[in-house]
């Protein structure tokens, strides 16, 4: 077991370069839809004309990446998503190719979007939450187990299969690494950043680790279960809710931080186990930590609904990374050319999607494994072909 292991991570991390095919998007697939926006890329329904099946294509504008991040994303998304068999890693067809402005590999389609679209105010309920956790942690472990940490664990990046929250899946390996690598500090999103990450100067390198990715997992966990941020920056010299919980945790005082005052005593140990601000001391086993608990309960009371005068009420600007406006217009022509809506009310989207979510008819498959023939036989010419590189 030990060598097959060692066989597989050495080839997870051996990244290969090859040639990505030129296909005309407009040729080979007809644009449904935009369901989802980054700050680097679009993310489209489509169907493919020739298969007539429904998927996923990310779009990553070609100033925006190079050629060696683009295929990085690539062969972690398809790698894991393979070694893991789909359960709760994305799945990425082994399709990657180039139009005239973009990069775009095809992933399957989650009918009920990413959490963004379905947390509301005061979260998605215990039930729930901890369905996610558990899926979430199972995906984590997973990518730990094979030395990766993913760095962009958000509600964004988590998308939805059933509207029961019993399939959830992680996506979105852009920023993977490996543990151990050195990054330079330059775009991490501030309200996920534990306080090491926040410590350190732009543009200054750190160490890729595993208790990164527990940090961000805790900010996600809490907005499940609460709706809101519990601060929004890891700092406690500039942000009075996290030198709340910092006193509290250091039981210099005794008062309860207000962010946490519907969770249970449980609940809580979660917390400070997944926030504990020495990286060395958090947390990483975060499926067993989740199973331990599994059965306790996690909120004593439902949430407040915060008003906008409440020092919890979080802007929806801080749970999701949005595009500026000048990587939003790289795109603009490519999308408009489609057909393809390029202003999203975020609001109006969350609850047309809550409206389908309740209303909703899509039959939901039990097979984890859904036979995709059809696609891949349909899809020779937008192959990249990497895996006889």
């Amino acid at each position: 077991m030990g060598a097959a292991r060692k066989n597989v991570t050495i080839e997870l991390h051996s990244v290969p370069s090859f040639h990505i095919p030129r296909v005309s998007l407009e040729g080979e697939f007809d644009i449904l839809q935009e369901v989802g926006e980054g700050w680097f890329a679009k993310v489209f329904l489509v169907e493919h004309r020739k298969s007539r099946s429904e998927l996923v294509l990310k779009a990553i504008h070609r100033d925006s990446t190079s050629k060696k991040d683009l295929i990085r994303e690539f062969h972690y998304s398809y790698n894991l998503a393979v070694l893991n068999n789909s359960k709760v890693i994305v799945r990425t067809f082994d399709i990657l190719f180039e139009s005239n402005e973009c990069y775009l590999f095809a992933q399957e389609y989650a009918p009920f979007g990413d959490l963004t679209s379905n947390v509301s105010d005061i979260g998605i309920g215990e039930i729930y939450a901890k369905k996610v956790a558990k899926q979430l942690a199972a995906a984590l472990d997973f990518m730990h187990e094979n030395d990766l940490v993913h760095r962009d664990v958000k509600m964004d990046n988590v998308l939805v299969f059933k509207s029961d929250f019993s399939k959830v899946k992680l996506g979105d390996f852009g920023e993977c690494r490996k543990k151990g690598t050195s990054v330079v500090r330059f775009n991490e999103w501030v309200p996920y950043c534990p306080p090491e990450i926040i410590d350190t100067p732009q543009d200054t390198p750190y160490s890729v680790e595993f208790h990164q990715d527990s940090w961000q997992f805790g900010i996600l966990l809490f907005l499940c279960l609460t709706g809101n941020i519990p601060w929004q920056k890891a700092d406690r010299r500039s942000d009075p809710r996290y030198q709340s919980f910092d006193l509290w945790l250091r039981s210099r005082v005794t008062k309860t931080p207000k962010a946490f005052k519907c969770l249970s005593n449980k609940a809580r140990r979660i917390f400070k186990k997944l926030f504990d601000p020495n990286p060395t001391k958090r947390i990483v086993n975060l499926g067993d930590e989740i199973l331990k608990y599994s059965e306790d309960k996690w909120l004593s009371k439902i949430p407040d609904k915060p008003t906008d005068d409440d020092d919890l009420a979080t802007n929806m600007s801080m749970l999701s990374f949005h595009s500026s406006l000048t990587d939003k217009n790289k795109l603009l022509g490519t999308l408009t050319r489609f057909g393809v809506e390029t202003t999203v009310d975020r609001n109006l989207k969350k609850d047309r999607i809550k409206e389908w979510i309740a209303t909703s008819t899509i039959e939901e498959e039990e097979d984890d494994n859904e036979d995709d023939e059809s696609w891949d036989a349909g899809s020779e010419q937008a192959s990249s072909s990497h895996n006889s590189k």
